[in-house]
């Protein structure tokens, strides 16, 4: 209960103040916690940031793992259940994003940032692999390249979650969802868009 009051005001003084602004008393305040309640749960304030960015991390994972089982054996709509977690109303916030943004901001001076991250998102990755080579063997698509496909594909995610943050009254994650299926039928235009039955 405690640990996540924390993790939860560690990520409401990120995304308003960033890292550098951000101190255990921020923290701490927002919680409504003393600083011992800090210190019994975390050893410093960068294993706060490290159980904070791990929570984000397993937050997605647990939600876009739920969405491919459900989309049941289609490469198709297991490829559309990545985007339906990314622009979930549990993910998808502006302070989240701005909590994601702030933490791959540091991942270059805190590797340790980086392998929390990754220790979720590999996986992603080999999954949203899986599912492009699928597609393009399926499909039969002239010069296909599994990997650069991938590396489209995640790219549409990263790029809405930054226009959403930046651009908060022009766009919506609604509307970011349906930019992303429509440029999966630019990728894959024999499987989309899914004709639903």
């Amino acid at each position: 209960m405690r640990r996540m009051q924390l993790i939860h005001a560690a990520m409401d003084s990120i995304s308003k103040r960033g890292f550098t602004d951000t101190t255990l008393r921020h923290v701490t305040e927002k919680a409504k916690v003393s600083h011992g309640v800090v210190n019994y749960h975390f050893e410093s304030k960068e294993a706060l940031y490290d159980a904070t960015l791990g929570y984000l991390s397993k937050e997605h994972f647990d939600l876009w793992t739920k969405y491919v089982n459900e989309a049941g054996p289609d490469p198709a709509r297991q490829l559309v259940a990545f985007f339906r977690a990314d622009f979930d109303k549990k993910i998808c916030t502006h302070k989240k994003l701005a909590v994601w943004f702030a933490f791959w901001g540091q991942a270059k001076y805190r590797p340790n940032y980086l392998k929390i991250h990754n220790q979720y998102d590999n996986q992603r990755h080999d999954e949203i692999m899986r599912i492009c080579t699928d597609l393009g063997k399926d499909g039969n698509y002239d010069n296909f390249d599994p990997a650069r496909t991938t590396r489209l594909v995640e790219a549409i995610t990263d790029g809405a979650w930054l226009n959403l943050l930046l651009y908060p009254k022009e766009t919506d994650a609604d509307s970011c969802y349906k930019d992303s299926l429509h440029a999966l039928e630019l990728l894959f235009p024999r499987h989309f868009p899914i004709q639903e039955t």
